[in-house]
């Protein structure tokens, strides 16, 4: 965050400069309330650069493996530019590295859920799941792999990405 505070900064100190070399460079005739704009302008721009950018840097710091399974867009009071063209605010995915067994011919795939969310400061939560390939169905698990109590089973659509990609494409289980 200290950095994001240091870019704004630089980008309204430099922009500030600019407007101010304008004025000089007009010999004084332009008005004086340039230089406090353009470092304004130079401040929210970089905002909402950093605010459109946000997805794709995360995106890289992901491994190769990493599966996106959905994207939030939201506007927000505090960003204007959302308005026009929400951006990314949050995130999830699996990082594709999971354990795949077999008990009591069912196949069962444990894997971790991932969170990404833009605030102050970035937030990632992480979700251990158990999922029934053969029920299509899941449960959430602390993070020593014992079932949260109460157990609460949820049911995942097979056409979703999260079921194709668990259960179909990381073992040879079929329907």
């Amino acid at each position: 965050m200290i950095w994001h505070l240091l870019a704004v900064f630089i980008s309204g100190l430099a922009l500030g400069g600019f407007g101010f070399l304008l004025i000089k460079i007009s010999g004084n005739r332009l008005p004086k309330w340039i230089m406090p704009v353009a470092a304004g302008m130079g401040m929210l721009g970089y905002q909402a650069y950093y605010n459109y950018a946000w997805y794709d840097f995360k995106l890289g710091q992901l491994p190769e493996r990493a599966i996106v399974l959905d994207v939030e867009r939201n506007s927000d009071f505090f960003r204007p530019w959302s308005y026009l063209y929400p951006a990314v605010s949050n995130f999830t995915f699996i990082d594709n590295d999971v354990r795949v067994f077999e008990q009591d011919g069912e196949q069962l795939v444990q894997y971790i859920y991932f969170e990404m969310h833009q605030e102050h400061l970035d937030r990632l939560e992480n979700h251990f799941y158990l999922l029934n390939c053969s029920k299509a169905e899941q449960v959430e698990l602390d993070d020593k792999g014992k079932v949260l109590e109460p157990a609460f089973f949820e049911k995942i659509e097979r056409d979703s990405l999260l079921f194709q990609t668990l259960c179909t494409q990381n073992s040879n289980f079929r329907d």
